[in-house]
């Protein structure tokens, strides 16, 4: 028996690509997605046929509104909860609170307490559970592998889900000949039950150890904006047209389905035998069709026309059903529909996909899959109503509708191919930006997978390389033979993405072929290959690497190292089983006995990649003392390793290399690297006085600004508030930049407005702050002369505060171009400046008739202020400036976040040596800078000395 065990084990780890440790947490998952979609088909026949037999088909079309109205409305709360609470927490709280409902609903059935619209509650709520646990059990299992491992294993698990699709309906229609209809519910309920322990189980073992920036990595990005992004994108748009017109069309075709089932089977429990069967025997014909058609109907049909056959099924079916109305009929639309839309016009609907970035991708896919299927559902209910209920039209009917229906369907479907087509020369256009006019062909847009493999066969290394970034996200078998002829390929960067994507796909085993590539000169290629290896090898792999890291070849050794580590990574079974820990001491206590710098370099380089790639927390020391190394090329390796780790603590030592210009932009990308939750960590940072030198902070805006997203936009925005100058300006550019650039960030124009406001303001009261000095310097003079040291602290205040105004021009003008064109606006205040007069006057005049009123009436008067060149008594009465007395000025000055300013204050008040200033030395020993505290504790102690 142990020996069959073993036999079994050892087929499903090859079958399925799967590894021996994390064989547990994958079966769980899979028995857990069973369990799950085996309810679902339990529970939806059940519900369905208590509901026809009741309220008859007539009432399909509210249930139809109400279930897209419930979904919209719901998903509102559920993103605010996802908010608030850990995943864990929903999840449980989801599967309670169904297993619950599922026992009430079996109670209430059982003694009739469900009668008339009471019926809709469950109704609308089976409709609901499938998506909202499946979309969970996939976030839940998304965070449990990284985005390597979901690749091969998701397969596998989605197995699971087709299982219980097949065994659910004819559990179902086996039940119902030995129980009543309402007690299946407690069946369903009592197989959710196990759902708990499985749940809680893997996020105990598997989700718990992650950190924020891990849980972030393997997480969707939050969809930011999806609608404008998909109608930014014609292609993106022509998808979910397509799609919500299927979606629309396949719930008619429901309700032409429930309507004749039930108008024929008049008996409860034989229609929920019926419902439960088809819906298993659906999900059988689709999967043969998945294994054995799909293939072959997209790669000679070709993704557009692959694309028709479900219209044209469906088509044929209503056609029929016109001059049949039989339930037969019926039945076979159901099955067209059920089958091919989720195998040929899936696939072919993923491959249309492929010219839109991931990222957008995966911030568009829940709106599509929720809003626009919810948006279709709610308008098949519209035109049901109106035309059962209210025209009182006989459902087969309903045929010519969706007849109609098929019609734009397939308009969408023609135009959707045409901007495939576009979107696709866009992509290699794109991917080829040194492209010179030369007389090599062009490769022309055909079908898809032609298409790919031309470029793949045929393109410049750009277009090769864009397209195997590609192909990487699709995982296709149709592409390997095209694939795997580029290991031959001159390009080192072309054969080591060709590695990955082989990495994926098993059409056949190239371990002789990747062996022989160990040896590549560039260490890419090898590390790719023994990555390749340790998935593939059939013999032992331990024996392997220990063959190639001892090996006198130290460019193989180290990418053997730097290989073993990546595929380690997370996994501390495999990490102990082939002892990395011992083989990067080895390779540590190796860097003595090589005589070379230059190997030295590469070995200590392939060590702190190996150590960032496995999170050897035992040699994170290692980590920090090479981000202070005085040879570069370690410094950045350790600096981009320590990233790698996702580990809190290396975001400040790498902080403190931003100001260094051969490290800044490893810096940025290694900050980058930690994805969205970062941000607020850094804005902590550069919020609180000095955690962080005013040079790094400046540098750290421009990370914020490649994340690109409304978070960063927000805290940008943030950052423009009551911060030192420098950063405040980054800040400013960066939001410039990312409105001009992504228009579907949101930055409020009202921010943008208040924010030019409180600058112009803040010019005038330094304008008033600088004539006050002006007239105090002169009126001590007149009375009684000020000692030369005071007289030039006083100047040099006076010429601080000038160089601020230029900086506050600045501030003012860079907003200006958050708000209106920068090429517009930017010209500006160089020709207020430096323009000649007449220039100057119409630089003034362009911005007079550009602002709105608000603008006009503050900023014009600071535009018109700059044309005095030098800020003398006699000029600065000539503008409507405030005189503020001497105790005044300081007070302004020394409540702005200014360190320089305040510190130039203090020094003055101290020149002047008076202790009225007391009171306002003593308000200064609460500010938050250190420095500025001592300086004014200095200055009172000094005062307060008695004269002897």
């Amino acid at each position: 028996m142990i020996y069959l065990l073993s036999l079994v084990k050892t087929y499903i780890l090859k079958a399925f690509d799967l590894k021996e440790e994390e064989l547990t947490k994958t079966l769980l998952l899979q028995l857990n997605i069973f369990l799950i979609i085996t309810v679902l088909l339990i529970v939806k026949p059940t519900i369905n046929s208590l509901f026809l037999s009741e309220l008859s088909s007539s009432a399909l079309p509210l249930g139809y509104v109400l279930t897209a109205i419930t979904a919209i409305v719901g998903s509102f709360f559920y993103d605010r909860a996802m908010e608030k609470y850990s995943l864990n927490i929903i999840m449980d709280k989801t599967l309670i609170g169904s297993i619950i409902s599922l026992v009430l609903f079996a109670i209430a059935f059982s003694f009739n307490l469900t009668n008339g619209y009471i019926l809709y509650i469950p109704y609308v709520w089976v409709a609901l559970f499938g998506l909202l646990t499946a979309s969970q059990f996939w976030i839940m299992a998304n965070l449990v592998y990284n985005v390597r491992e979901a690749k091969r294993v998701f397969g596998f698990i989605g197995a699971g889900a087709i299982a219980g699709g097949i065994f659910g309906g004819y559990l179902t229609s086996l039940l119902t000949t030995f129980f009543y209809t309402e007690n299946l519910l407690f069946v369903a309920a009592a197989l959710l039950l196990c759902c708990l322990p499985i749940t809680r189980y893997i996020w105990r073992n598997e989700v718990v150890k992650l950190n924020s920036f891990q849980v972030s990595s393997r997480s969707a990005p939050k969809g930011e904006s999806p609608f404008r992004l998909i109608k930014q994108s014609k292609l993106l748009s022509l998808i979910a047209l397509v799609i919500g017109v299927s979606v629309l069309i396949a719930k008619l075709v429901d309700y032409q389905y429930s309507d004749y089932a039930s108008r024929f089977i008049q008996d409860q429990d034989a229609l929920t035998s019926f419902f439960g069967f088809w819906f298993s025997t659906l999900s059988v014909i689709s999967l043969l069709i998945q294994l054995f058609l799909t293939k072959r109907i997209v790669g000679t049909f070709g993704v557009g026309k692959s694309l028709l056959w479900l219209p044209t099924g469906i088509l044929i079916g209503s056609i029929l059903l016109l001059v049949l109305p039989q339930l037969w009929v019926v039945v076979f639309i159901k099955i067209v529909d059920g089958s091919l839309k989720q195998s040929v016009n899936k696939a072919a609907t993923e491959l249309l996909s492929i010219p839109i970035p991931i990222e957008i991708k995966k911030r568009t896919k829940t709106f599509t899959d929720v809003v626009v299927d919810s948006i279709a559902t709610g308008l098949a209910g519209f035109i049901l109503i109106f035309f059962i209920n209210a025209l009182e039209i006989p459902s087969t009917y309903i045929s010519l509708i969706i007849i109609v229906l098929i019609s734009i369907w397939l308009y969408f479907i023609y135009h959707l191919r045409r901007e495939y087509i576009v979107a696709f020369k866009g992509l290699l256009e794109q991917s080829d930006v040194k492209k010179k006019k030369t007389n090599k062909e062009e490769i022309k847009v055909t079908s898809i997978i032609d298409t790919v493999n031309r470029v793949l066969e045929m393109g410049p290394e750009n277009q090769i390389l864009h397209m195997l970034q590609k192909t990487l996200e699709v995982k296709d078998e149709r592409f390997f033979y095209t694939i795997k002829n580029l290991l031959n390929n001159p390009s080192a960067k072309v054969r080591a993405l060709a590695i990955e994507n082989l990495y994926f796909l098993n059409t056949e085993n190239l371990c002789v072929t990747v062996q022989e590539m160990i040896f590549d000169k560039d260490q890419q290629v090898t590390t790719s290959a023994f990555r390749y290896l340790l998935k593939n090898y059939n013999q032992d792999q331990i024996q392997l690497f220990d063959k190639y890291l001892n090996v006198d070849d130290t460019t193989i050794a180290n990418a053997a190292l730097v290989g073993l580590s990546l595929e380690l990574r997370n996994n501390q079974l495999l990490q102990e089983r082939f002892n990395l820990e011992n083989r990067i001491e080895k390779a540590l206590s190796q860097l003595t006995f090589l005589s070379s710098e230059q190997e030295k370099t590469n070995k200590i380089q392939a060590i702190l990649e190996a150590i960032g790639n496995a999170k050897m927390e035992r040699f994170y020391h290692i980590l920090i003392t090479n981000i202070n190394s005085s040879n570069i090329a370690v410094t950045n390796t350790a600096i981009t390793a320590a990233s790698k780790t996702l580990e809190e603590c290396f975001i400040s030592v790498i902080i403190e290399k931003l100001s260094g210009k051969e490290t800044r932009n490893t810096c940025i990308e290694a900050l980058f690297f930690f994805g969205e939750p970062i941000i607020d960590i850094l804005f902590d940072k550069m919020s609180k006085d000095h955690v962080i030198d005013l040079e790094d902070a400046a540098v750290l805006v421009l990370v914020l600004e490649k994340f690109a997203s409304q978070k960063a936009v927000n805290t940008l925005i943030k950052l423009t508030g009551e911060m030192e100058h420098t950063v405040k300006i980054e800040a400013i550019e960066a939001l410039k930049r990312l409105k001009w650039k992504y228009p579907h960030l949101k930055i409020n124009d009202r921010f943008i407005v208040d924010r030019i406001l409180d600058e112009c303001n803040l010019y005038q009261n330094t304008l008033s702050v600088i004539h006050s000095q002006i007239i105090i310097r002169y009126k001590k003079n007149a009375e009684n002369p000020e000692s030369r040291e005071e007289n030039d602290a006083r100047n040099a205040l006076i010429h601080l505060l000038e160089l601020r105004l230029d900086r506050q021009l600045q501030r003012i003008f860079q907003f200006l171009g958050i708000k209106y064109p920068p090429q517009d606006v930017d010209p500006i205040l160089n020709t207020i400046l430096h323009g000649k007069e007449e220039q100057r006057i119409h630089a003034i005049e362009f911005l007079d008739n550009i602002l709105d009123i608000q603008l006009k009436k503050e900023l014009i008067p600071v535009a018109e202020s700059i044309l005095v060149e030098t800020f003398s008594e006699k000029k600065l009465k000539n503008i409507n400036i405030k005189v503020l007395s001497e105790s005044e000025c300081y007070n302004v000055l020394l409540k702005r976040k200014d360190v320089k300013l305040k510190l130039s204050v203090l020094y003055l008040i101290e020149k002047i040596n008076d202790p009225k200033f007391n009171s306002i030395l003593e308000m200064v020993l609460e500010d938050s800078h250190e420095k500025v505290k001592r300086k004014a504790a200095e200055i009172l102690q000094t005062m307060k000395k008695p004269i002897s």
